[in-house]
């Protein structure tokens, strides 16, 4: 028995291993690619399977340390909407100090054809390079014969001339990863900082290894061997000890995007490695290490950021043209911006720093973000206003979670006035003072000034945008309604309405209106201030719509709020572990003017409802009144926040579940 027993624990342990997954490149399994979904996340749309990355250091005698990451993926494609995974993209940074270069590209496609394992290689055609800025370049790996149920494997190698740099390691996506391994190897000469971000937890094991190099280097040598012009370089071996960072991981679950998030990738587990100091054999140590004032003042005086705001000489004929024109302070200041946002066009680039430079800019009209902003930075400054940049993180790039250059990507100008301070981006043709694009509303911002002094600001907006809409409505008892609608939009609900309606004619405008209110018959549209970016957009029109009344047993039944109602609750995530991003504060006010038609009076009413959010970060007011023969409907919904913190996510979904169950009562009308 006892032999038995043995041999079923030996038969059970080789059938365990002959049943692990094996991650060797190129040993992809049938029972991989006949997989139909994923084990714990049947919903998803593709998998990770292992992902592996090796990063370490390579000496060159000529140029030093640089680094080398060795990438392995192996991703399996679920369903149709998970293609997307079948094309990798892969970040090359560049700068006058070096670049990153891509390499040692293979890879193969998976597939199960009349119940055979087939593979398809990865052709040179499949991987292009492309230039995205002066900063990065962008390699892309387009696999081959990639469909539902395919699984892709992808090897390559990043060599990186910035030895001072690692990119960040992220193990956290929108799809589960089965397994992850990661190992960083760096010197005992770079000290760096490790950072974690997200909420599911990466256990980090950190040891210390020995390494040995070859380094070429000069010795002194005597008078006979100089004389004998005796060569000066030696070959020796420079031993030093590593810190190793490994990451062994299993069934991290996806973190998928979902509405009122700013960057996603802001909540997904990853680490970061940032360079605090060096210290090399002979030299000095130096100290990399930084506080947010370090990195303001170090911005500043570059020659791409506070040289260009020094040539305030370039802006004096223009501004001076303009003052002379416009005497009032506010008016001119609202003319310089207004002058930059009309004559110089932005080329689609970000960036902190200048890339034409404020003369090649004004000459050829067009720039990145820097170009165009701190252009109009030096005019307000020449024309004599308080006024300085603000560096910022757009939503894309990320929260800065530590200081760093590399934390801002962005900048816009600031002018202080007796009313505050007033933020401008003069990179939207159809922008206007003080509304930022969303991009830029990402938290804080960093205001610098020339003589060092920076200071944190908000950049979310101090008063709410505004939606205001009144109806006036007559009821048919048919079930159809009819009337007039007219609408209102302030500051950057304004701007977003511009934005998404740049270029469209009215007809277009239209169209668009009748699908969101679905099968809405709309005529006579009128729009006003749709080029005056100061002023409200107003939108007024008439309009049909059939079945927004049920009749039943003779009674008139419908919502007061119309097709204007919120039916479903956005909110349904049964926990939130990151913030719901509205944006920017805002209300929306409804309120219709009812006609109730002849032979019908009123029966019942909704009753009156305010609620509000713990710490006044929302509210919300419904009120139904009689007046006379006719009733009256008004409800306000307000945010008054552009952020609302995790904690407050229970009560935010009960919320707006109080607003769709009230918005969906109705009112009675019966006959007279």
């Amino acid at each position: 028995m006892k032999n038995l027993f043995i041999f079923f624990t030996f038969l059970m342990t080789v059938t365990g291993i002959a049943q692990e997954k094996n991650f060797k490149f190129g040993k992809v399994s049938k029972e991989e690619v006949s997989q139909a979904e994923h084990p714990l996340e049947k919903d998803a749309e593709a998998a990770i399977l292992f992902k592996s990355e090796r990063v370490f250091y390579e000496y060159n005698n000529s140029e030093g340390f640089r680094t080398m990451r060795d990438v392995h993926y192996r991703i399996k494609i679920y369903k149709k909407s998970g293609l997307d995974w079948g094309t990798l993209e892969v970040p090359l940074y560049t700068s006058r100090n070096g670049e990153e270069r891509i390499s040692a590209v293979k890879g193969y496609t998976y597939n199960m054809v009349n119940g055979k394992l087939e593979d398809a290689k990865l052709k040179k055609e499949g991987i292009f390079k492309e230039n995205v800025n002066r900063y990065r370049n962008k390699a892309s790996i387009a696999m081959p014969e990639v469909r539902e149920g395919s699984v892709i494997e992808v090897q390559y190698r990043v060599s990186s001339d910035f030895a001072a740099n690692l990119d960040d390691f992220q193990f956290q996506y929108g799809i589960p990863v089965d397994k992850v391994d990661v190992s960083v190897e760096i010197p005992e000469y770079f000290i760096f900082k490790r950072y974690g971000k997200g909420y599911y937890p990466i256990d980090v094991q950190q040891s210390r290894k020995n390494r040995k190099i070859s380094v070429k280097y000069k010795e002194e040598l005597s008078v006979n061997e100089r004389m004998s012009g005796t060569p000066s370089s030696r070959i020796g071996n420079l031993e030093f000890l590593e810190n190793v960072y490994k990451v062994n991981a299993e069934n991290i679950p996806s973190l998928k995007e979902v509405d009122f998030t700013d960057n996603i990738n802001n909540y997904r587990s990853a680490i970061k490695f940032e360079l605090a100091s060096t210290q090399f054999p002979n030299r000095p140590f130096k100290n990399y290490s930084l506080s947010w004032e370090d990195v303001a003042e170090t911005i500043y005086n570059s020659d791409e950021f506070g040289g260009e705001l020094g040539k305030k000489r370039l802006v004096k004929d223009i501004v001076e043209g303009i003052k002379a024109q416009v005497g009032d302070e506010n008016l001119l200041i609202a003319a310089l911006y207004e002058y930059v946002k009309t004559e110089l066009t932005w080329n689609e680039y970000y960036g902190k720093y200048c890339e034409n430079g404020i003369k090649k800019t004004l000459a050829d009209k067009t720039g990145n973000v820097a170009d165009i902003n701190l252009t109009l930075v030096a005019m307000l400054q020449y024309a004599g206003f308080n006024a300085n940049p603000v560096l910022v993180s757009t939503k894309s790039h990320g929260i800065p979670l530590f200081p760093t250059r590399e934390g801002f990507n962005y900048v816009i100008a600031a002018v202080q006035t007796a009313g505050g301070m007033i933020y401008m981006d003069a990179t939207e043709k159809m922008g206007t003072i003080g509304v930022l694009p969303r991009r830029a509303m990402n938290w804080n911002g960093r205001l610098v000034k020339e003589d060092g002094n920076s200071m944190e600001v908000k950049l979310a907006p101090n008063k709410p945008a505004k939606e205001m809409t009144f109806a006036s409505v007559e009821l048919f008892a048919d079930g159809h309604v009819q009337g007039k609608l007219r609408t209102q939009l302030t500051n950057n609900l304004a701007f977003d309405y511009r934005e998404s309606h740049k270029g469209e004619t009215l007809d277009e405008i239209m169209d668009s209106m009748e699908e969101r209110f679905v099968s809405m018959e709309i005529d006579e549209l009128d729009l006003k201030n749709r080029k005056e970016c100061h002023k409200p957009i107003v939108e007024s029109c008439e309009f049909l719509k059939e079945n927004q009344i049920e009749v039943i047993s003779g009674k008139l039944y419908f919502k007061p709020g119309l097709f204007m109602t919120l039916n479903e609750n956005p909110f349904k995530m049964e926990q939130r572990d990151y913030p719901v991003d509205f944006g920017y504060a805002k209300s929306k006010k409804i309120t219709i003017n009812f006609k109730v038609p002849e032979g019908y009076k009123i029966e019942s009413v909704p009753e009156d409802l305010a609620i509000g959010l713990p710490d006044g970060l929302g509210t919300f007011k419904y009120v139904v009144r009689q007046q006379g023969a006719n009733l009256q409907y008004t409800s306000t919904t307000t945010i008054n926040t552009p952020m609302i913190p995790p904690n407050y996510y229970e009560a935010l979904k009960e919320f707006f579940n109080q607003i769709v169950t009230k918005q969906g009562e109705n009112v009675v009308l019966s006959k007279a």
